[in-house]
């Protein structure tokens, strides 16, 4: 070979050589000059621009030792070779670059990475002067969104395409030598994968899911994105056995309607019961997402749950959603709503075993001493005895908090208030509002003692209506206007110890605390709170 080369280690051959694609001339033949003089080389002044306009694409590459054919335009770097190209690299044990002919021939432990961070593995591949792997064989892809790619053999297409032969994909995310088995338990094998690099997109032909082995499944038009992002397609069916609905078999197609939205449809079939379907739709806005889920079918449903049972077809089904909005940095808006037609709808299809389904909505604003939330909820009964006119909707329920910013006689100072309305259709309302204050002081003793020094005021206002509607007595106040005020003085003292024992560290922290409070005519006041005990920390 005509020429000289240049030997020695990496970092003395590190030519920092901007090599152009063919069309850009005169700089690069100068460099390979002085390469095939071997004179040292630093460094290349850039092209000029006309010339740059004529390179689509230009590759620096380092390596151990570079030799020029200047007859035959003809490069080959070898030991610990590296090409890069724009967001394109390859490293390779010995690169032969043919500049007539634009081709680029790398082997020996080749890896490439293109653009999005997808990596190749294998021996030998030619490149075009484009960077584009063209054929090689027994090659493996890394994706970046997670899983890898095999196969026997690829080449390039007429358009640009790589098509891969005797292929084989799983999920199975590659990390290092050691995370991913060379048998997985479950693989796609496919005869044709078609890896399109610039939509993405990876299409199998002839796939089919192996188990441990064994062909379990065709799965035509199977596809896949190798960006991470969604494709449209039909998902894998689902067969399930249940004793109540039989055997169940659904299939659901996902429209990626966006990158920021979406769309999956099903379709139930069962041996016992009537057909389903369902519709998902998912989207990301600029403030926040949501998301709402249906489903519909018309199936004969019991009419009559308590009495003589009858029979009724109808229109039946389920929807639910929520979301989440940031409005501001200080205003949120969330909510979620569940409703069903009737109440055996959720577990005749096996959907969920809920006994009620609560909707709920709320505007909060929270600063650093605020906090502000409008709310609202109610809930739908699917209990079979119950009575839907006697569960309450609140709307709205509102609650508002603020702190002082500086301490009043050396403790916090906070102020509430709050307004809810319970509203039934066939049983008592409540309107209840209060104001109040909170202040507390809270010291640490030279003997580690906590003392926390608390007093409350607080102000209610209640209003009734058709208190005879509540059968427990104790629970439904007095009809009309009711008020009272509150006053709470507190001492609270907490000695906690801490020390190692028992193969830990041990906390023991004996508590002590006095209460003062005026009598307050509970009983004249609805009593819409909890009315079952639920035993915790606080009143342990």
């Amino acid at each position: 070979m005509s020429g000289g080369s240049l030997n020695g280690s990496r970092s003395a051959a590190r030519f920092g050589l901007r090599l152009p694609a063919r069309g850009a001339v005169s700089r690069a033949m100068q460099g390979f000059a002085l390469i095939a003089m071997a004179a040292p080389l630093a460094a290349q002044e850039p092209p000029p621009a006309e010339a740059a306009e004529t390179a689509p694409r230009a590759i620096d590459f380092e390596a151990t030792q570079i030799a020029y054919d200047k007859e035959a335009e003809t490069i080959i770097a070898r030991g610990n070779v590296i090409l890069r190209s724009e967001d394109r690299s390859v490293r390779a044990d010995e690169v032969t670059w043919d500049r007539r002919t634009g081709q680029i021939i790398a082997t020996g432990n080749i890896r490439l990475v293109d653009e999005m961070g997808n990596q190749l593995f294998t021996d030998q591949v030619e490149l075009t002067e484009t960077f584009d792997a063209g054929a090689m064989s027994e090659l493996l892809i890394a994706l970046r969104a997670g899983g890898r790619l095999a196969a026997r053999s690829a080449d390039r297409g007429d358009n640009g395409v790589a098509i891969f032969t005797d292929a084989a994909y799983t999920a199975c995310p590659v990390i290092d030598p050691q995370s991913c088995a060379q048998d997985p338990s479950w693989r796609v094998t496919a005869d044709r994968v078609i890896y399109d690099q610039t939509q993405n997109t990876v299409r199998f032909k002839g796939a089919v899911l192996e188990l441990f082995g064994a062909r379990i499944l065709p799965m035509p038009g199977l596809s896949l994105r190798t960006d991470g992002k969604s494709t449209s397609g039909f998902l894998v069916p689902d067969v399930r056995i249940s004793r109540v609905n039989g055997l169940e078999l659904s299939s659901e197609y996902y429209l990626r309607v966006a990158d920021n939205a979406d769309l999956t449809l099903g379709a139930f079939a069962f041996t016992k019961v009537a057909p389903m379907v369902s519709a998902k739709w998912r989207q990301l806005t600029e403030k926040g997402a949501y998301q709402v889920t249906g489903y519909a079918t018309s199936s004969d449903r019991l009419t009559d749950l308590t009495g003589a049972p009858s029979v009724e077809r109808d229109l039946r089904g389920y929807v639910e959603g929520n979301g989440r909005f940031q409005l501001s940095p200080d205003w949120t808006l969330s909510g979620s709503f569940r409703l069903a037609s009737d109440r055996t709808f959720l577990r005749r299809y096996d959907i969920s075993r809920d006994d009620r389904l609560r909707s709920t909505i709320d505007l909060e604003r929270i600063t650093d001493l605020s906090y502000l939330s409008i709310a609202g909820w109610a809930t739908q009964t699917l209990r079979i005895n119950a009575d839907q006119g006697q569960i309450p909707v609140a709307l709205p329920a509102i609650d508002y908090r603020q702190k002082l910013a500086h301490p009043v006689l050396g403790g916090d100072l906070q102020f509430q208030a709050n307004s809810v309305a319970l509203l039934r259709d066939d049983g008592q309302d409540t309107q209840r509002a209060f104001a109040g204050a909170q202040w507390n002081l809270r010291r640490l003793t030279g003997m580690g003692q906590v003392v926390t020094l608390t007093g409350l005021v607080r102000g209610d206002a209640f209003h009734t209506n058709n208190t005879d509607a509540t059968t427990t007595i104790s629970y439904r106040g007095n009809e009309g206007w009711t008020a009272r005020g509150v006053a709470t003085a507190a001492l609270d003292i907490e000695w906690p110890f801490v020390g190692q024992a028992f193969g830990g560290t041990q906390v023991f922290k004996p508590r002590l605390q006095f209460v003062a409070t005026p009598n307050i005519r509970n009983l004249a006041v609805p009593n819409e709170d909890s009315r079952a005990i639920d035993l915790e920390d606080s009143n342990l």
